[in-house]
């Protein structure tokens, strides 16, 4: 951190502000697994300049705003933010499964998560058993879960950054949700 602008350092903005608005564009990109460094670049200028309005600061590739951001925190809170929607997805998906009172036995789970694979019906807030079109896609209790635990990483994050195009659609926190959600629903079942 003494090596980040003065501006860095007032009211704790850093970490209460930039971090988690970093994490909330990030989570709105169609790639979160592997952001290339000028993208990244460009994401944090852009946030630089909504969050500290009127304080001139150019972040480049090799400068300490994004050298801090690689190597300590941003990348150390977005590790976070991805490992805490695995767990919080395999908590509810555990809990969701001793919920089950016709569920007793290890094979009945693995039975049951194999039928959730199945078309991903795990994804689905309404499963109908007829074999009808199964409705509200991506809305199941477990994605809404996952979800909810994405909201708290992004607590504090600003909620427009000009020049920051995809905002408000989370398509990679849906991503890693439903990755998380199909990967537990499979471990289980294995």
């Amino acid at each position: 951190m003494k090596h980040l602008p003065d501006a860095c350092q007032m009211l704790g903005k850093w970490s209460s502000v930039f971090i988690p608005t970093l994490i909330y564009c990030i989570s709105n990109q169609d790639e979160v697994w592997a952001i290339k460094d000028n993208s990244l670049s460009a994401t944090l200028q852009l946030i630089w300049d909504a969050v500290y309005k009127g304080v001139p600061y150019a972040v480049t590739t090799d400068g300490p705003v994004i050298a801090v951001v690689n190597i300590l925190q941003a990348l150390q809170r977005l590790s976070e933010w991805c490992n805490s929607i695995s767990t919080t997805t395999l908590i509810v998906f555990a809990t969701f499964l001793c919920s089950q009172p016709d569920l007793e036995t290890d094979e009945d789970h693995q039975q049951f998560s194999a039928c959730l694979l199945i078309k991903s019906v795990f994804l689905y807030g309404t499963i109908k058993e007829d074999g009808s079109k199964h409705t509200e896609p991506f809305q199941s209790d477990l994605i809404m879960q996952v979800l909810v635990q994405h909201h708290c990483a992004i607590s504090g994050a600003l909620a427009i950054v000009p020049g920051f195009t995809t905002l408000g659609h989370m398509k990679g926190a849906l991503a890693l949700a439903t990755s998380a959600a199909g990967i537990s629903t499979i471990s289980l079942y294995s």
